[in-house]
């Protein structure tokens, strides 16, 4: 064999006889490191360019990929802010205005130091202010429910949030067990977020609202005895209720103080929550029982309001029952008219919505007796809203009740999981929405909540 393949065969056994040296060797000293070393500053800087180059060229995918690579694989890397801004820019440059705003966002939330992050505060306003407005067909009030346990989160970035979902009213719930989120010299201030809260809602044009109940201010000294009272069927006697009496005469001008105090915090609207109720077993206070008796002509025999049919039968109502809770309905729609007539005097432009439950449009009798709820009559009065909980569905309910009391003063209040069921172009057209997520409270209805 001639020497020069000699030569070429000896050097191809000595390769196979390393090969199987080292496949002979233990595992564990062939085996590589499992961390990967960081790549140079040359070479980010290069790839870096290289995404620069792309986007002059107006090649934005190759770009974003090549920026993203060092974002996403090098998190370590000084150069990470650098990239993040790159990859702002070009998604912006590319129309791709809702990740150019997560992107810009990340760069604030992350490198709230870094000199990039300067030019990303002055650029999500104006991104923010380029994204559409999605708002659901024929909806003309289209609000959030906010608890009061909530309020510090409504910052600047959450409001936009929401205006940027079609929202066009925030709702805030302004007063817990212990006293309010607002000032004011009628209740214990808890802390004083709602003045805030409106400020920089109204900077991005959202209406601000507040919910709140008539009847349940549990900060209310009991000694002032204002308290209602109901009939316990037990024991046949008069005991406190935790509700408030509406008819007690001295409560009148502390209602009057409270609500202007509230709608001095800058408000647009106030929502009149339906809880609690006034039960059919509650409004039985010594003013309300004697101006009974005064405007009815004799006095109310609590003995005879309910009927028994047996031990195992539920109770049922006498003549006097109805024409006790007629009139019991009527007195406590004339004084919350009324005191929210004294407030509108100072504050004309403020509207106010009332809630109802949804029987009084399938089952008013049942409304009636068991709310003191009669849409019929509440329809009369100079309420801008009424607002029932009820379902986006096509069902007889909600386009019963826009025809009693109007469709555009119609609001329904809706749990915030029913956003994406696709039912709303169903609505009567003008009915409002709020998404309120479901009370707790057993007393409520189950119809919608």
């Amino acid at each position: 064999m001639r020497e020069g393949g000699l030569s070429q065969y000896s050097r191809l056994l000595l390769t196979l006889g390393v090969v199987i040296l080292l496949g002979a060797l233990p595992a564990c000293a062939t085996k590589a490191p499992a961390r990967v070393p960081m790549p140079a500053h040359e070479v980010i800087a290069s790839i870096l360019q290289a995404g620069r180059q792309a986007a002059a060229q107006g090649q934005f995918d190759r770009a974003i990929n090549l920026f993203r690579r060092v974002q996403e694989g090098y998190p370590s890397a000084p150069e990470r802010p650098e990239a993040t801004l790159l990859l702002a820019q070009t998604l912006e440059r590319n129309q791709e205005i809702a990740s150019a705003l997560t992107e810009y966002r990340r760069l604030v939330a992350e490198y709230p130091q870094s000199p990039q992050t300067v030019l990303a505060r002055s650029k999500i306003p104006d991104l923010e202010r380029q994204l559409p407005v999605v708002r659901p067909p024929g909806v003309q009030l289209l609000g959030t429910y906010v608890g009061p346990e909530e309020l510090e989160r409504l910052d600047e970035r959450e409001l936009n949030r929401l205006r940027q979902s079609g929202t066009n009213t925030v709702v805030v719930g302004v007063a817990g067990k212990a006293g309010v989120y607002f000032k004011t010299d009628w209740a214990p201030v808890i802390q004083d977020r709602l003045a805030a809260v409106v400020g920089a809602a109204h900077q991005q044009s959202l209406q601000v609202w507040a919910a709140v109940s008539v009847r349940r201010m549990d900060w209310v000294d009991p000694a002032l005895e204002w308290a209602d009272w109901r009939y316990n069927t037990r024991t046949g006697g008069l005991e406190p209720a935790e509700t408030l009496d509406l008819l007690h005469p001295a409560l009148w001008d502390y209602l009057v103080g409270f609500f202007t105090d509230l709608a001095a915090a800058g408000i647009d609207g106030m929502l009149l929550l339906a809880d609690p109720p006034s039960a059919a077993n509650e409004g039985f206070s010594p003013p309300a029982l004697q101006r009974y008796e005064r405007d009815v002509g004799q006095a109310l025999d609590l003995g005879r309001l309910l009927l028994t049919k047996g031990r195992d039968q539920p109770l049922t109502y006498t003549p006097e029952f109805w024409r006790w809770v007629g009139w019991k309905q009527r007195e406590h729609t004339k004084v919350v008219e009324g005191v929210m007539g004294a407030v509108r005097a100072s504050y004309p432009a403020l509207k106010v919505a009332v809630e109802v439950h949804p029987e009084t449009i399938t089952s008013p009798q049942k409304a009636m007796a068991s709310y003191a709820e009669d849409l019929l009559d509440l329809r009369r009065y100079r309420y801008d809203y009424i607002a029932i909980a009820g379902k986006l569905s096509t069902g007889t309910m909600v386009t019963k009740a826009a025809e009693i009391v109007r469709g555009d003063r119609l609001v329904l209040l809706v749990d915030p999981t029913e956003k994406n069921n696709g039912r709303l172009t169903a609505l009567p057209p003008g009915t409002g929405l709020i998404y309120k997520e479901k009370a707790g409270s057993a007393r409520l209805t189950k119809e919608g909540r």
